[in-house]
């Protein structure tokens, strides 16, 4: 029997519509936040098998005090399982 892992995302909601990071790795890396509304948005989330890490992830954006992250800041981000958004 094939053991699975499972994923964790960072997800918040706007308006009703879940959202995750996607990390824009066009020079250098970026996160944004992508509504996870298509398959297409949720493959391209990031993704770690191990909650801990993403958790730090979370508080390193809260810490993190430069202009470029300051929306990000803003969100209420809760870690979820990445089967939760796969359609």
């Amino acid at each position: 029997m094939k053991q699975t892992k499972m994923s964790y995302v960072i997800a918040c909601w706007k308006k009703g519509v879940p959202h995750g990071i996607q990390i824009d790795k066009d020079g250098k890396p970026k996160f944004k936040l992508i509504p996870l509304t298509s398959t297409s948005n949720v493959s391209k989330i990031f993704n770690n098998p191990h909650r801990t890490q993403m958790e730090v992830f979370v508080d390193w954006i809260k810490s993190n005090d430069t202009d470029e992250y300051k929306d990000l800041k803003r969100e209420n981000f809760t870690i979820e399982d990445y089967g939760r958004f796969r359609r």
